[in-house]
């Protein structure tokens, strides 16, 4: 048989559990028509966006550089709406496996950032490391795929392993006070190939930001090792409790 048959034999195959399983949007759970990727059209033109990437000071970043006044740029894709279908988008992308949910809103953010004349020197994409034993259980980081689409994105390459999670730590749920879960991450993370790091732009990336306790503690350890790094941060998303309104 020849290779033609082989991928017309494929090709009826992926429409067959298509038909017997068609994909649906996580947002809305309603069916993806032709054409359709992801997230269907409806819910990518109702995203509540926060176009904190096009403003030089904005509400997230000035939260940030209450610890980090060093700090570049700050952004986020999207609010964090806990009533809404993009709460149980973002938990699919954490913890039920969904990666092409996590690279897709990644490229997204990435066409949005490539656009901003802030994030045009971006050198290197890093994302907030797991401990060995979380991403086992989990079976993937999700900030790693996050910036797999940036990469896309952006055009900018990422590094999964020169920033690294040497102390597991309790989940950042688990603790409600902004004190708490700054010591629960407080000197969990260091440099493992500190020269990727010198005379370069980083963007530090993360799936969700809350108080930023997480994102702040990597760059802290960015910071020990090279004072005057220069480093900007990236969420899909982020809450609206700390943050002033659009």
């Amino acid at each position: 048989m020849t290779t033609k048959f082989y991928k017309r034999l494929a090709g009826w195959g992926r429409r067959l559990v298509d038909w017997l399983y068609p994909a649906v949007c996580p947002v809305c759970g309603q069916a993806l028509a032709e054409g359709e990727r992801t997230i269907c059209l409806a819910c990518r033109w109702d995203m509540p966006l926060t176009d904190y990437w096009m403003a030089d000071e904005n509400p997230l970043l000035r939260m940030l550089r209450s610890r980090l006044p060093n700090l570049r740029h700050a952004s986020a894709l999207l609010f964090f709406r806990h009533e809404s279908g993009y709460r149980a988008m973002i938990h699919a992308l954490k913890y039920s496996g969904r990666r092409d949910i996590a690279v897709a809103l990644g490229e997204m953010f990435g066409r949005e950032l490539r656009e901003s004349a802030l994030y045009d020197d971006i050198d290197l994409l890093i994302p907030v490391p797991l401990h060995w034993t979380k991403r086992l259980r989990r079976g993937y980081n999700q900030a790693e795929e996050i910036c797999i689409g940036l990469s896309r994105g952006l055009g900018v390459p990422y590094d999964f392993r020169s920033l690294r999670r040497i102390r597991r730590t309790r989940t950042q749920a688990l603790h409600r006070d902004a004190d708490a879960r700054r010591l629960n991450v407080e000197g969990a993370f260091c440099l493992r190939r500190s020269e990727r790091f010198q005379d370069r732009h980083i963007l530090l990336v993360d799936d969700v930001l809350t108080t930023g306790a997480t994102v702040t503690a990597c760059a802290e350890a960015i910071y020990r090792v090279f004072p005057e790094a220069r480093i900007s941060i990236a969420a899909l998303a982020t809450v609206r409790k700390h943050l002033k309104k659009r």
